[in-house]
């Protein structure tokens, strides 16, 4: 066709088909079609994980590679029983194998120092993908970045060392003490106490007190606060949730927020609560300015007042940021202790052999108790308490879930498998703990195992608190509580039971 001449109109084209189709097409008709591309568009993405990725060399069920799905099914319809479904894939498939289109898992305890390392030996990063629905942004658990895990982690490490908790020794004594008066108050009565709800109430005290000085008061409650211990086991079963629809989060916080939200679920009013009592205590400690000897000088200063008076970046001191600070660590700490602390009970109790030996040894350290309670360091020189607490974290991991790490520097090498750099490789403290290899019979609760010459392969298998560069930080004052409780509390257990 000529061009137009000057001053002659432009000629008329005809419309394409595909805009003649889009024309004429219904709504719903836009629907299916908008519906069935985007359907194309996750198959496509799903062969090329499985045939195309750097891991498609690893081992694992084909569906597991495609999709996110498969996992997101066990996890939240079947309300956690992945963990299974991937040692039945270890069973199937061998020690190394591809659990979801980036993350691998492997079930080979003499790895697992390989995986998590301390920061001498190399960089060590988590994913995005396993932190995003989880809205504690900028708590160290949850930083990505190796350099700043490393600097936000820094100034808690001594109020979690055993000297920052010898110097409040004396102060979680007074809350061990302050359950046991309260149980033993409860002999005769009748009332049936849930030990989990006791057990929540002293380590949310003891934790909240810790961060913010002020204690949450959740062994003053006549019934041990069991909001307090409801709210918790309601965020921790919910995790996968949030962790595989990471919108919610953003819904709940954004769109609902926190008033709507407790007058549908009043009981999360303890949470709530705390979260306010941690902003309002960090923004008293930034007004006071406390230099940083703080620590030095006041035996209950609290882990924010020293954080505020640290050198510390401004940017890492905003109060949201440490305020997700206060409510990881509360939340997790509440959890570890509450749980492992109620099963160390049950077995103690149900067993009265193993409930008369720990008797037995602890009366050599109780004879001035209560005026004169034993310190920690005098608890941990006991063995079969010592083995009684071991039994309770072996049978009692802190966590099923894989807690994967990535290595941003090096190629991992198991085996003949190159394992890319920056892929989650994750490993359960649940299978390297109920390995019958290791541990004969590893669902008895059998604290004698501990005792004498053991297999040295039980204390490599043993991880309640991970390893490396992110391991739990609580570990020491966690095992200080446990020590103070598993003291006091067998003394009163058996005559409030009675």
């Amino acid at each position: 066709m000529a061009p137009p001449q000057l001053g002659q109109p432009l000629p008329v084209y005809e419309k394409s088909a595909l805009r003649v189709l889009l024309q004429n097409a219904s709504g719903t008709q836009m629907f299916l079609g908008a519906s069935a591309l985007l359907l194309l568009y996750g198959f496509l993405i799903g062969i090329h994980r499985v045939y195309f990725s750097p891991l498609s060399h690893i081992p694992g069920p084909k569906i597991a590679a495609f999709t996110w799905w498969y996992e997101a099914y066990y996890d939240v319809i079947k309300r956690g029983q992945y963990v299974d479904i991937i040692k039945k894939m270890h069973e199937e498939y061998g020690p190394i194998v591809r659990i979801n289109p980036i993350e691998i898992s492997i079930d080979d305890a003499s790895f697992y120092n390989e995986v998590y390392v301390a920061s001498t030996t190399r960089r060590t990063t988590i994913d995005e993908a396993y932190r995003g629905g989880l809205a504690f942004d900028g708590a160290h658990v949850m930083t990505a970045s190796h350099e700043l895990h490393k600097k936000r982690r820094k100034p808690l490490e001594p109020f979690f060392s055993r000297r920052g908790i010898e110097r409040v020794e004396s102060w979680i004594s007074g809350k061990a003490k302050l359950l046991e008066t309260k149980l033993q108050a409860l002999d005769g009565t009748g009332n049936i106490v849930r030990m989990d709800h006791a057990f929540s109430a002293y380590a949310g005290d003891i934790v909240g007190g810790i961060c913010c000085e002020e204690t949450p008061g959740f062994l003053d409650h006549p019934e041990f606060a069991p909001d307090w211990h409801g709210i918790i086991d309601t965020v921790v079963s919910q995790i996968p949730t949030f962790m595989h629809f990471t919108f919610l989060v953003q819904f709940i916080s954004v769109a609902v927020g926190a008033k709507v939200l407790l007058a549908f679920y009043p009981a999360g009013a303890g949470w709530e609560n705390y979260r306010a009592n941690a902003v309002r205590h960090i923004e008293l400690a930034k007004r006071e300015n406390l230099d940083t000897n703080t620590i030095e000088k006041n035996d209950r200063s609290s882990v924010f007042r020293h954080l505020i008076s640290s050198d510390m970046p401004q940017s890492e001191k905003s109060t949201e940021r440490l305020s997700h600070e206060a409510m990881i660590i509360l939340g997790a700490g509440t959890v570890t202790t509450a749980r492992t602390l109620s099963v160390i009970t049950f077995y103690v109790l149900s067993n009265p052999h193993i409930k008369a030996r720990l008797s037995e040894e602890l009366s050599s350290v109780m004879q001035g108790y209560p005026s004169k309670p034993p310190r920690w360091s005098d608890l941990e020189k006991l063995p079969y308490l010592q083995a009684c607490i071991k039994e309770g974290l072996r049978i009692s991991p802190g966590a099923l879930r894989r807690l994967p790490r990535c290595s941003p520097d090096v190629t991992l090498q198991y085996k003949q498998y190159a394992i890319p750099r920056h892929t989650p490789v994750g490993m359960s403290s649940y299978y390297m703990h109920y390995d019958p290899i290791t541990y004969p019979e590893p669902s008895e609760y059998r604290p004698e195992r501990w005792l004498g010459d053991y297999n040295p392969h039980m204390n490599r298998n043993f991880v309640p608190f991970t390893r490396g560069s992110r391991n739990c930080i609580g570990m020491k004052p966690i095992k200080a509580y446990w020590f103070e409780e598993g003291a006091f509390g067998i003394r009163s257990l058996p005559q409030c039971l009675n």
